[in-house]
């Protein structure tokens, strides 16, 4: 959690008071437990709107998960991708469950189409790595 921790204290995220969310009724309604990382920015990181290097990025708290994942926006066919952010413009950011812990940050116009997704990162942490080094989300 080191590099996490790291990587969000440089691009600004904003700390506060830990909190102890209960991810039990959100894990329960996307159908997977969500990754350690991101658990550990919900729980210690206020939500996130700015740019990070060449990209802009919109994270959302734990309520936002529920209002932009609940019952009837979400589709059947991709029960495994959960909507944690966008790009300020017409891209959701989402956690693309693939097997036990293995995930993958996901970025797409329809995040629910699974043919449009791209990977941005392999974790969490990868994702604001990636972003450190300006790597392009789109090429």
């Amino acid at each position: 959690m080191e590099e996490l921790k790291y990587l969000l204290d440089k691009f600004g995220f904003v700390k506060q008071p830990q909190v102890d969310n209960d991810f039990q009724e959100i894990e329960s309604l996307i159908g997977f437990h969500l990754p350690e990382d991101y658990k550990y920015y919900l729980n210690n990181y206020k939500p996130f709107d700015d740019s990070i290097g060449k990209q802009y990025v919109v994270l959302y708290s734990i309520d936002d998960l529920f209002e932009m994942n609940k019952p009837g926006t979400l589709d059947e066919w991709y029960t495994y991708t959960v909507q944690i952010g966008n790009n300020g413009a017409s891209e959701a950011i989402g956690i693309k469950f693939w097997e036990l812990n293995n995930y993958k940050v996901v970025i797409a116009q329809y995040i629910q189409n699974i043919d449009d997704q791209i990977e941005i990162g392999t974790s969490f942490t990868d994702m604001l790595k990636r972003l450190d080094k300006e790597i392009e989300w789109f090429n």
